[in-house]
């Protein structure tokens, strides 16, 4: 007898796509597990050639177009508010966003005063990040796995080795870091 694993929207993070820059391939494996998927209304023709499900579409400002259910408005001054709203309502566990590293870092800075729930993991031409809530962060990684940490208030770190262009994971295992702030940005090569 097999065992079948039924997996609804709710349970993985969703997807904001707001550019796909080179990360298809990242975003392909995480579209595996079914999350909802929201884009730009400019990315539409890319998914439908790509013959990709999409459940919604990120709407900025007001716009003459059906909204639906799963769709978020934003206004880009309130893109943040607008967000946390959209995560409340939907209990996410999570958020991966793809989009370019500009807006990463502006949204990086706007949740520095907020009370961020849930972590971000941030796809941009630059790389994956990981935006963290309270002041640690633990996670395993391979030997010799290399880890930049963007934060100025770096408080310790565990198994890392700091070189000048980043730290390096010195052994297979769990790598903490704790920082001052509310947040911690990781930026993971």
């Amino acid at each position: 007898m097999s065992s079948h694993h039924i997996i609804r929207d709710e349970q993985e993070p969703p997807i904001l796509v707001f550019h796909i820059n080179d990360n298809w391939q990242q975003l392909s494996e995480i579209l595996g597990w079914s999350p909802i998927l929201l884009i730009s209304p400019l990315l539409k023709e890319t998914f439908k050639l790509r013959q990709t499900k999409i459940d919604g579409y990120l709407i900025e400002g007001k716009s003459n177009t059906n909204i639906g259910e799963k769709d978020l408005v934003y206004k880009e001054s309130q893109l943040v508010e607008s967000l946390l709203n959209w995560i409340n309502t939907k209990k996410c566990t999570a958020l991966n966003i793809f989009c370019n590293d500009d807006m990463m870092i502006i949204l990086f800075h706007k949740l520095n005063n907020k009370s961020l729930s849930i972590p971000f993991i941030f796809f941009t031409e630059k790389g994956k990040y990981i935006l963290k809530p309270n002041s640690k962060f633990k996670k395993w990684y391979p030997e010799k796995f290399e880890l930049d940490i963007l934060n100025d208030d770096i408080k310790t770190v565990k198994n890392l080795k700091q070189e000048s262009n980043g730290y390096w994971v010195e052994k297979e295992g769990f790598v903490t870091i704790e920082v001052e702030g509310e947040l911690i940005l990781i930026k993971e090569k």
